[in-house]
């Protein structure tokens, strides 16, 4: 059994994108390669067939080409830019907990964003943090899957903030569960 994890995850979707790039484009290049003669192509004017030539054959295997390539090169960019986001936002997070400045923030609350997937808008922890001097700082957690409020210790939730930019934050949800409560997903 493995913790759970409160954070929703979309990297399904960018390999999903990605393999269906791939598929396509490996597809409209199959084409080329494949042996085609002009008998092959049986192109009717007026219920008519046309004579075709390497013309026609070469015309055909471009339109192919460019109709699946073109559709597996969006699909592969749109996936692998999602994948590549994705990474850089865990090793972001990975970098704020082990240099960041750690604080304690009081959880607010557990609130639905402007994000609707499968017609149930996604949502989120606002939290606060009160300094010293009296500023008052607001953070928000990613997009959560359940309300991890009641397996929180006492309401609150540890935030790492890089020490210069209070902006890029990081509020670490997962590792603000109770003390010694163990939540596993089954």
């Amino acid at each position: 059994m493995r913790p759970k994890s409160f954070y929703q995850s979309f990297t399904w979707v960018g390999i999903m994108l990605l393999a269906m790039g791939c598929i396509f484009l490996a597809i409209g290049i199959g084409m080329q390669l494949a042996p085609m003669s002009p008998e092959d192509i049986n192109y009717y004017h007026n219920g008519i067939r046309q004579a075709s030539t390497e013309a026609t054959l070469r015309s055909f295997r471009l339109i192919f080409l460019l109709c699946f390539g073109l559709i597996g090169a969006v699909l592969a960019a749109v996936g692998g830019t999602m994948l590549v986001r994705w990474s850089l936002r865990r090793k972001r997070n990975q970098r704020l907990k082990q240099e960041g400045t750690r604080i304690t923030a009081v959880v607010n609350d557990y609130t639905p964003s402007s994000v609707r997937v499968n017609h149930r808008y996604m949502t989120r922890l606002n939290c606060a943090y009160n300094t010293p001097g009296g500023k008052t700082y607001i953070f928000k957690s990613g997009y959560l899957r359940v309300d991890p409020v009641p397996y929180l210790h006492e309401g609150e939730v540890t935030v790492y903030y890089e020490r210069n930019n209070m902006k890029n934050y990081f509020v670490d949800v997962d590792g603000s569960i109770g003390l010694g409560l163990r939540v596993v997903e089954l």
